[in-house]
């Protein structure tokens, strides 16, 4: 291919060039483009990399011509061209001394060859080499966009990537540094983070036109968020191949978390089955074998609970090992009723797997609160793990460990149903009387309910006569309509101050639209006083 660097110009025998001075480094130097000038000081005109051409129409001493080789091969320029056989004879002798001493590739050029024809030239290899340049970014591209369809993956775009960028080792790395997957595989040092230089990097590595001063490290993005960042141990000259790059890994860790999401759907469906109890239990466990799940072992539940919607937990990564590996979960996860659920063997650390998970989810959600059950057997075991694990989960941020729940607190955690306006409802009257005629009969009540209905012990709690008490039960009788002789009646109303008081108690009594409030005893029984 056509080079445009100061050895091929040199040597191209239709343009008649003698070179007077050169260095090896000088003979390398690519031409960037052509300046022709006779200004005094044509340096503040100059960017770097230009074959500066000049016939010496200004007059110069010796000292002055020394002056600008100096200056011009500090800037450094590619190359100077001085024109003879219009205004001096012969390159004056003063630049030639002043160009070896600087170390300038110092070229002279005949009056027969005009400088546009030396423009010409160097003009058509540059465009010719951009050209090229185009031509092996678009084959660099297809090459990609083969890989990536033919089912290579990571490892065969980021090899592809390496040869192509000449840039060093490149790697796929999570948002915070955590190693997804690398070229070459071996990692004789760790790849640096933005701006940070790479430890054994050449001081005066080159960089060509157009490069970045510092590493690569772009963001790879899926549905708007940061999930991993392809770096590499150099600048890289070619942004829009590294661009086009960070799009087809982007599509490889979509793919791979498309298929994780999938797995997660079916095993969702079987679960979420097995929570609500819409199938028989030997379905239930045929369904689960066939996910791998021995469901007479004893399993402990995870729930996670968070500020956050199903959709974008379908498509984020919060996988329990390399958030994109192709393998599944090591344990199996799943969303069920909206939440991430994880089922653990119980001979499984659960803090360990947990930890990882909330690390997964707090970029979701950084009060991500999450539930870990008591170990049970069965699919039973797991719908009961479940609730203790939401249960736990409610209590606020970070690691909640369930105790084991009594039915009477399964059915007043699950706030999710009406429990708390049942309750108010039945207390309603009772409340209104207090209000208008301020009287006491829903303390009454609950005294009455916590002393298992023995008058003396209730009147004393009150400090009131067994009369007064009497006549206060009436009333709560006729107000709900409830006979207090009844132990059906006084469960009713007793479960309706527990309703109540449960609702309350709980963190979205606070705030509703938080999941994550402090847990303010939601985790444990409500006792009516």
């Amino acid at each position: 291919m056509p080079s445009a660097r100061v050895r091929d110009l040199a040597a191209e025998p239709t343009l008649r060039l003698v070179q007077h001075t050169s260095t090896p480094e000088g003979d390398e130097r690519r031409v960037a483009w052509v300046a022709t000038t006779e200004l005094p000081d044509p340096l503040p005109f100059l960017r770097g990399g230009e074959l500066v051409m000049t016939t010496g129409m200004l007059e110069r001493r010796d000292d002055e011509w020394a002056d600008l080789a100096t200056r011009l091969a500090e800037l450094p320029v590619a190359a100077l061209c001085f024109g003879t056989g219009l205004v001096h004879d012969e390159v004056p002798e003063a630049l030639v001394g002043a160009a070896r001493h600087t170390g300038l590739t110092l070229l002279e050029s005949p009056v027969e060859v005009p400088f546009v024809q030396i423009s010409r030239w160097v003009a058509d290899r540059i465009f010719a080499e951009q050209y090229a340049a185009v031509q092996q970014g678009a084959r660099i591209q297809d090459e990609l966009v083969a890989d990536l369809l033919s089912g290579g993956g990571l490892e065969a775009l980021l090899r592809r990537l390496r040869a192509s960028l000449n840039a060093g080792a490149v790697s796929l790395v999570e948002p915070d540094g955590r190693l997804i997957a690398r070229q070459p595989r071996r990692a004789a040092r760790s790849l640096p983070s933005a701006g940070t230089p790479a430890a054994g990097t050449p001081s005066a590595a080159p960089v060509t036109d157009g490069a970045d001063s510092e590493p690569l490290d772009l963001p790879v993005r899926l549905g708007g968020t940061t999930v991993a960042r392809l770096r590499a141990e150099h600048p890289v000259a070619d942004l829009g191949l590294a661009s086009f790059a960070v799009n087809a890994l982007g599509l490889e860790l979509a793919r791979r978390q498309a298929v994780r999401t999938g797995r997660r759907e079916l095993l969702g469906q079987v679960l979420e089955d097995i929570v609500l109890r819409t199938q028989s239990a030997s379905e239930a466990r045929r369904r689960l074998q066939l996910n791998g799940i021995d469901a007479t072992a004893p399993h402990r539940v995870v729930v996670a609970r968070l500020d956050t919607t199903p959709d974008r937990l379908r498509r984020m990564p919060w996988a329990l090992d390399r958030p994109f590996g192709e393998e599944l979960d090591p344990q199996p996860t799943a969303l069920v009723q909206g939440q991430p659920f994880v089922l653990l063997p119980a001979t499984v650390d659960a803090d360990e797997v947990t930890a990882v998970l909330a690390r997964h989810l707090q970029p979701l959600d950084p009060r991500v609160g999450l539930g870990i059950s008591q170990p049970r057997e069965g699919t039973s075991g797991i719908r009961v793990g479940y609730f203790e694990a939401r249960h736990a989960a409610r209590r606020g941020p970070g690691v909640q460990h369930a105790e084991p729940l009594t039915a009477m607190g399964l059915l007043l955690g699950n706030l999710d149903q009406p429990l708390g306006d049942v309750g108010r409802n039945l207390l309603a009257p009772l409340a209104r009387h207090d209000e208008e005629h301020r009287s006491d009969l829903v303390r009454t009540l609950r005294s009455f309910l916590a002393h298992d209905g023995q008058l003396a012990a209730t009147a004393q709690d009150l400090v009131v006569h067994r009369n007064t008490l009497r006549y206060r039960l009436q009333q709560v009788q006729m107000l709900t309509g409830l006979d207090l002789d009844r132990l059906t009646d006084r469960i009713e109303l007793w479960f309706a101050l527990a309703a109540v008081d449960w609702e309350a108690a709980s963190p979205e009594a606070a705030d509703p639209a938080s999941s994550t409030d402090s847990g303010r005893g939601s985790g444990r029984r409500t006792d009516v006083t």
